[in-house]
């Protein structure tokens, strides 16, 4: 049952199951911390913006705590001077390493917040990144702080009553006890499930998961520095992200295709991904990789959450192909959208969550499996769909950008982290008519210029299968 209110102090808080998964899983080449870029068209008061994170930190304890181990146990420790900062590449570098290869600053969570702010000025705008380390946050989670620190900066800066009118969306205030509940998830199982998973299910289901591993995606052979240098140069040098962007043309006939076919723009999304795993196979390893799997987080949280502070409240879903069942694409797009419904009416993802739930109590067992476990998926895949949308019921919008105060923000990406063994993440949204797709990628087995190319014929299969949705 969800926690009552305590007179007990909130900290130090223990973690979750599935925060000490991510703290134990990081590897410090492969840090487990998402990305956000804000693409801005104009610069930003860096005091101001500074003072409306600092207020917004206030509400969401958890990106101002470091680590403390205690045993087996991990717990956070608030201290409100490890708040995060907005940071220049003059404070603390956004990237590390060459510019073709550009390596994201790794996590002490044991000395300091799991939370960055970077400010990059250009020439026709400015950049802010946001690097969330994923024990202490999550997509959604991210989203409720970047909402509040926002809107903190409009009222300064020439809108004071922003989030206060009729067209602002109205949230609950953030209640840092609640984190006491961010685990508890009895309002969720309240309700059986549509569809009830067999025992035998859940044996194979485990079997799958443990002892048929996915394919690695390769590194391409042969690719040609020059051709790599002249892809970069396309977008901005040491940017830790990678994009593909959809022109809104293209991306209204997605969206309307896939409603004709009655399917999702995520199914399509996982199914074009399996499509690029085999082609990719297919190119730089001969064919033979035998079967591939797509990680897709699941979103747990509901109305009551509203006023759940940033925080972790998500499980993950596991969708495989075999490489002979990525070859008929009408087929494997239509599976694709069965499977994830499926998911969703059995609730199979919670298994995740109750499987960390037994390995916490053994320590050292937990450790081995992460450990035995870094072919764990392919890829990951985030589907956030209409961010823009969304920010709408915040802030006015002009010309296609949305009105901040003094500035104007023209676009919002995201990615997951890769992992060691996951050599590309990939997060999807639909921003202003546009879908976006952007990627993180694991620095020690591809570059930059590699991700480009993967991406590159991931959106070469969507336009694919658009095109054959438009003779047929």
């Amino acid at each position: 049952m969800p926690a009552q209110e305590s007179d007990e102090p909130l900290f130090p808080l223990p973690l979750t199951p599935l925060e000490t998964f991510f703290v134990l899983d990081e590897k410090e080449s492969c840090p487990i911390a998402m990305l956000i870029e804000l693409q801005f068209s104009t610069p930003l008061q860096l005091p101001v913006l500074q003072n409306a994170l600092d207020e917004t930190v206030k509400d969401h304890p958890l990106l101002a705590c470091k680590l403390v181990r205690e045993g087996e146990q991990f717990f956070w420790h608030l201290d409100p001077d490890l708040a995060p900062q907005v940071l220049t590449n003059d404070d603390l570098p956004l990237t590390t390493g060459p510019a073709e290869n550009p390596q994201t600053q790794p996590f002490d969570l044991f000395r300091e917040s799991g939370c960055r702010f970077w400010y990059v000025p250009e020439e026709t705008g400015s950049r802010l990144y946001v690097q969330l380390h994923h024990a202490c946050g999550d997509g959604m989670g991210m989203r409720q702080v970047l909402l509040e620190t926002l809107t903190r900066y409009a009222q300064a800066t020439g809108d004071p009553e922003c989030g206060k009118t009729s067209r602002k969306s109205s949230r609950s205030v953030p209640n840092p006890e609640r984190l006491r509940d961010r685990n508890d998830f009895s309002e969720l199982l309240s309700k059986p499930p549509k569809r009830s998973l067999t025992t035998w299910d859940r044996i194979r289901n485990a079997y799958y998961f443990h002892f048929q591993r996915p394919a690695v995606l390769s590194k391409p052979r042969g690719f040609d520095s020059a051709t790599a240098q002249q892809t970069l140069e396309s977008q901005a040098i040491d940017s830790p992200l990678r994009h593909v962007l959809f022109s809104k043309e293209e991306s209204a006939s997605i969206e309307k295709a896939c409603s004709n076919a009655s399917i999702r723009v995520n199914d399509l999304a996982i199914a074009m991904l399996f499509q690029t795993f085999e082609q990719w196979e297919q190119t730089h390893r001969g064919g033979k990789a035998i079967r591939y799997r797509v990680m897709m987080p699941v979103d747990l949280r509901s109305r009551r959450d509203l006023n759940l502070p940033a925080t972790n409240r998500l499980s993950f879903a596991f969708l495989g192909r075999r490489k002979d069942q990525c070859q008929d694409i009408e087929a494997l797009v239509s599976s694709v959208a069965d499977e994830v419904v499926a998911i969703k009416e059995t609730r199979v993802h919670m298994d995740f969550l109750d499987g960390l739930a037994a390995a916490v109590q053994h320590p050292r067992f937990m450790r081995w499996v992460i450990d035995k476990s870094r072919h764990m998926t392919t890829s990951v895949l985030t589907y956030t769909g209409d961010l823009s949308r969304g920010m709408k019921k915040f802030f006015p919008e002009s010309d296609g950008q949305l009105q901040i105060g003094d500035a104007y923000l023209r676009n919002a990406l995201g990615s997951p982290p890769a992992r060691e063994g996951t050599n590309i993440a990939l997060g999807i949204c639909i921003n202003w008519g546009q879908i976006c797709i952007s990627a993180s990628w694991n620095r020690q087995a591809w570059d930059a210029a590699t991700t480009d190319q993967f991406l590159q014929t991931y959106a070469s299969n969507w336009r694919a299968w658009l095109k054959r949705q438009e003779i047929n």
